[in-house]
Parts: C-alpha cells; structure tokens; sequence
C-alpha cells in the first residue's frame, strides 16, 4: 500500500467506523418489534351494496405470533399466510369458504404497523377495496 492508499484508509476508517456502529445498534432493516395487543379495524359497507356490506378486521400479536380474522356477510374466517414483514408491512389471505350456509369470499388483507397504529387495506373479491386504521388494545390471554 503506497502513501496516497494509505491516506485514503486512515480518512475512511473512521467513516466506516461510525456506519459499522450504527448498523449494529439498530439503523439496519431489523424486525421490528410488535407488542403483544389486538387490532380491531372495521367499517361499513358499500352504499346500495348487499354484496359488499359491513367489515371487520380483528389482528393480534401474541409473544411473537401474529393471527387474525376477517368478518364479512355475517361469516368469519381465519387470515392464512399472514406474513410480518421487518418493515412492519405484513399481508395475507382468506380463502372462499361455506359456513352455515353462508359463503365468504376470498380476501387479501395488507397493511403496516407503525407503534400502536395499524393502518390496513381489504380487498374483498368483488368488492370495492376497503381502508381502516386501528389503535393496539392489550392482549387478552
């Protein structure tokens, strides 16, 4: 390493000293940490729509595990696939189903959570696409 290389390490140490810091201490896309609640976001229903009537979105996160549910049409069904994202970004979906005679459509829901604040959207096959924010309560159980 001649003179000039030498330089240009000594200035640069230190830069990549303070990066390699804040990069161990949490700058870096790290999971972001869900506190343990559930998140209720719910709204009404399309005007002139029976198809597309009232909504809910129940989400919780317990020790870690994130589950939630969607209600529609007087039917509830369990979200699959719901993904928690480091960024706290998450999605998933429901599948069709028949409940006591009475059929859900498929959904995806996705959304993101920023604190105690979810902000999601639903889409409801058939449906117009539906948009909700919720405020974390404390986990029961």
């Amino acid at each position: 390493m001649d003179r000039k290389e030498q330089r240009v390490f000594r200035r640069s140490l230190p830069l990549l000293l303070i990066t390699g810091c804040v990069w161990i201490f949490g700058s870096s896309p790290v999971r972001a940490q869900l506190a343990d609640g559930v998140w209720t976001v719910q709204g009404e229903g399309s005007p002139g729509s029976r198809r597309c009537g009232a909504w809910l979105v129940q989400l919780t996160n317990l020790r870690g595990q994130l589950s939630g549910t969607v209600s529609h049409a007087r039917t509830t069904v369990p979200i699959r696939n719901l993904v928690l994202m480091p960024d706290g970004t998450f999605s998933g979906v429901t599948e069709a189903d028949l409940r006591r005679s009475r059929h859900a459509r498929a959904s995806k829901v996705t959304g993101r959570f920023s604190a105690d604040t979810v902000n999601l959207t639903l889409n409801i096959q058939s449906c117009p696409a539906r948009q909700g924010t919720a405020t974390r309560q404390a986990a029961r159980g």
